[in-house]
């Protein structure tokens, strides 16, 4: 990536000032920041806190919580009245955040300069309930891995990837190793036009709805996946390890896996190392893999104070800007919500463009009710015989069960 020069900056920084109607640096009250970063991560937040003071006028102050400790601490804190004026963390805890009190939405802030700042996704993540409760800093999600050395060009569409897959199998290569876990493969449902909660929070797959019937489909795929994987000529194998071995030591073709393991993987392949957006599906849908984030929320306390509120967005200007995300991004190694940051690496360019084309990961507290049941689901139409349509009824019991029972506390 490549900052775009002092000029550059300072216009940047006085457009925002402009735009977002922050308060100038000398009357600008400061924020304290609650953060578990460490390492490349903490040291790009420190360079991001240094940066933001000289160009957008807001002094934040960062204490350091460990992570395993960090969550309690910032629940008690608040609850207490006392604790930081903005923390940062992963989109999903923004919901339980936002029902206990503990965030407050940030929607009248998010101008509509602002909100160019990062792609559709991006705010998705931390939109809750018709607002918005965090300004998104950095991204994560899955792509599509291949070998070089085995499959010369990403495969286009599914179809690709199943036909090359059987022609590796007759050289004795596994061509595909399917992410069968929920987590990794709930995108296809959402290219299948199907999702998992309406607006309420509620399952979105009763009996005799579209969201069944996309469901269905879904579980469908993975019932077929199954049956694919009992034939060694399909070239096809069910395998949920990630990192995953066999790609890693070449015996395996092509995988789909999360931004985590790139390191990995481009110290295991090196220039053989293949990344590509995900293969379309038969409707011509890209599988639009959860997309996820962290972002910086405001907390209650400091929204009520109005030169603090002023702050945070001053600081969310600053921190979604070409230039924050440049510093995020070089000095912390972290995607980029901001998709006009250049990104010199071209295997992370690609999970920027799926990150855009990615599901927003659910920030709702009746996620939770999800996990177990449709893993039982997936299992049931895989090993357990049962049929797409009678796996999905149970799951959905099951679930919405779940979610009733949050919902009458």
């Amino acid at each position: 990536m490549k900052l775009k020069g002092l000029m550059g900056i300072a216009a940047g920084a006085m457009l925002a000032a402009t735009t977002i109607g922050v308060v100038g640096a000398q009357d600008s009250a400061s924020l304290t920041l609650w953060h578990a970063k460490q390492d490349a991560e903490g040291d790009a937040l420190l360079a991001l806190i240094d940066y933001c003071a000289d160009n957008y006028g807001v002094t934040v102050e960062q204490v350091f919580n460990p992570s395993n400790t960090y969550q309690d601490s910032v629940r008690n804190a608040i609850g207490t009245g006392e604790g930081p004026d903005m923390l940062i963390w992963a989109n999903d805890w923004a919901g339980e955040l936002a029902n206990a009190g503990s965030i407050a939405p940030v929607t009248d802030l998010v101008t509509d300069e602002l909100r160019a700042n990062a792609s559709e996704t991006a705010w998705g993540l931390f939109s809750y309930n018709d607002d918005i409760w965090g300004i998104p800093y950095s991204a994560k999600t899955l792509a599509f891995f291949y070998n070089r050395a085995l499959v010369p060009d990403a495969p286009e569409t599914w179809a690709d990837v199943l036909a090359i897959s059987e022609e590796l199998a007759l050289d004795g290569v596994t061509g595909l190793a399917f992410q069968n876990g929920f987590f990794h493969s709930a995108g296809f449902l959402y290219s299948l036009d199907g999702s998992l909660m309406d607006a309420d929070g509620n399952a979105n797959f009763a009996a005799d709805t579209d969201g069944a019937a996309a469901m269905d489909a879904f579980l469908q795929l993975h019932q077929d996946m199954y049956n694919l994987a009992q034939d060694p000529a399909s070239g096809v194998v069910v395998d949920g390890a990630s990192p995953n071995p066999g790609f890693q030591q070449g015996t395996v073709a092509m995988v789909y896996d999360g931004i985590w393991n790139l390191a990995q993987f481009e110290q295991d392949l090196g220039d053989d190392l293949g990344v590509a957006v995900m293969p379309a599906l038969d409707n011509g849908n890209v599988p639009a893999l959860f997309a996820q984030g962290e972002g910086f929320m405001l907390s209650t306390n400091a929204a009520a104070d109005e030169a603090k509120t002023a702050a945070f967005a001053s600081w969310a200007a600053c921190v979604t800007s070409v230039e924050g995300q440049t510093i995020a991004s070089e000095q912390g190694g972290l995607l980029p919500v901001n998709g006009a940051v250049e990104v010199e690496n071209p295997n992370l360019a690609v999970f920027g463009e799926q990150f855009a084309l990615g599901t927003p990961f659910p920030n709702r507290p009746e996620l939770s009710q999800f996990w177990g049941p449709m893993g039982e689901a997936i299992t049931a139409v895989s090993s357990g015989g049962q049929t797409p349509a009678e796996a999905r009824v149970a799951a959905y019991d099951l679930i919405q069960a779940g979610i009733d029972a949050m919902h009458a506390e």
